[in-house]
């Protein structure tokens, strides 16, 4: 066996995921047919987050570990600190992306006859974190690579997990330390309170909401992955067979991963209107993933006035939403071009500024240049109304 011993300190990614109930399910489906889908949470595990989080190539600065046993998985990256800033955010976002694949591969299992009741299918809850961990070296071939990672945070990581069954949304939980990375991303977080034991009582954590995700790793090759697509459609056909809030953000971010990479602008249009027959099924919707979706189809049949009007509905519950804030300053600025308010013009100008000013980071070059050219546009002044004098009374 090679030695081991302890090497520098790293940044890591830590995520746990748990068949939630999973008790209950080894008292009901009996020994063998638990067993059965305890392999097949395991295969899919596996072979969802190697897609996501493939094997590293230089394992002497970088380590990757995915695996899953009994009803438990389990991801670990480290991040060289030369790459760290540039991929943390991209690492968390690819985290929630791969749990919601997983958890939608998980509800339409083809493990599970079409008779099986609802209550027979395994979901996960989810911990995500992010935090400082002590490599574990081993000496391979005569050279020194990363084996592993050990450190307090794993322990948070799984702390975070135990919270998910608190969850309200998606179940899948984030550290503060994790939800920090997400503040550009189109990700909505819920706040929740959680007590960890052994560790800290009432800690605030944040659960996913809802999100919109255009880098799903499906697959036409891969018949889950078909049947996956298919039955999203059938869910954008009858919205009123969906049986959970997550399902609604995995029906949008399936259906905008096939039309992005659809080659065919007629599958890229049916793709894109089932989107929206979901947003608009109901007059009561107020997912703010699907309003957003809203917002967009009235961006883009040109009607910005009741696209702003969406984009406002979405910060009135979620005011730190920044991406929804930025299409709102564009939003704006699109009406200020034609016969807007003085108010809207003015908003786009202030919001734009303290973009510049504080969050310059979250903008893209193109961006900053659009804004610093709104700035510079002179405000319309505000038109005198003339008001005729009274007549005098005889």
């Amino acid at each position: 066996m090679p030695s081991r011993r302890t090497g520098a300190m790293a940044d890591g990614l830590i995520v746990f995921a748990d068949i939630m109930d999973s008790s209950k399910y080894s008292a009901v489906l009996g020994y063998c047919e638990y067993a059965n889908r305890l392999l097949s949470f395991q295969e899919t595990f596996r072979a969802l987050g190697r897609r996501y989080f493939p094997e590293v190539e230089d394992k002497a600065v970088e380590f990757c570990h995915v695996d899953a046993r009994g009803d438990e998985g389990i991801v670990l990256v480290v991040c060289p600190s030369s790459k760290r800033r540039d991929r943390q955010a991209g690492l968390v976002l690819r985290a929630i992306e791969f749990l919601y694949h997983l958890k939608g591969g998980l509800k339409f299992s083809a493990v599970y006859a079409d008779s099986d009741p609802a209550p027979s299918r395994f979901d996960v809850g989810a911990g995500i974190h992010w935090g400082p961990v002590v490599l574990t070296i081993a000496d391979r071939d005569g050279h020194s690579v990363i084996e592993g990672m050990e450190g307090f945070a794993i322990n948070y990581a799984k702390r975070v997990e135990s919270c998910s069954r608190e969850g309200r949304h998606s179940r899948i939980l984030l550290s503060s330390e994790a939800a920090r990375c997400l503040e550009v991303e189109p990700v909505l977080l819920a706040n929740i309170r959680g007590s960890m034991k052994g560790i800290q009582d009432n800690v605030e954590l944040h659960e996913v909401e809802a999100g919109l995700f255009d880098r799903m790793e499906l697959r036409d090759s891969d018949e889950a992955d078909e049947k996956l697509v298919r039955e999203v459609e059938h869910l954008c056909k009858a919205p009123m067979t969906i049986d959970a809030p997550w399902v609604k953000s995995l029906a949008v971010s399936v259906l905008e991963s096939v039309c992005d990479n659809a080659p065919v602008d007629a599958d890229k249009a049916r793709y894109r209107q089932l989107q929206y027959d979901l947003a608009w099924h109901s007059t009561k919707e107020d997912d703010p993933i699907l309003l957003y979706l809203r917002s967009r189809e009235c961006r883009e049949s040109g009607q910005r006035t009741r696209e702003l009007r969406y984009i406002r509905n979405i910060l009135g519950k979620h005011p730190h939403f920044v991406h929804a804030r930025l299409l709102m300053v564009k939003a704006c600025w699109a009406l200020a071009q034609g016969k807007a308010e003085r108010e809207d013009r003015l908003f786009a100008k202030d919001t734009a500024k303290e973009f510049l000013d504080r969050y310059e980071s979250f903008l893209k070059e193109e961006e900053r240049v659009e804004f610093r050219r709104l700035l510079k546009t002179p405000a319309p002044e505000r038109k005198q109304t003339r008001h005729k004098p009274r007549s005098k009374k005889t």
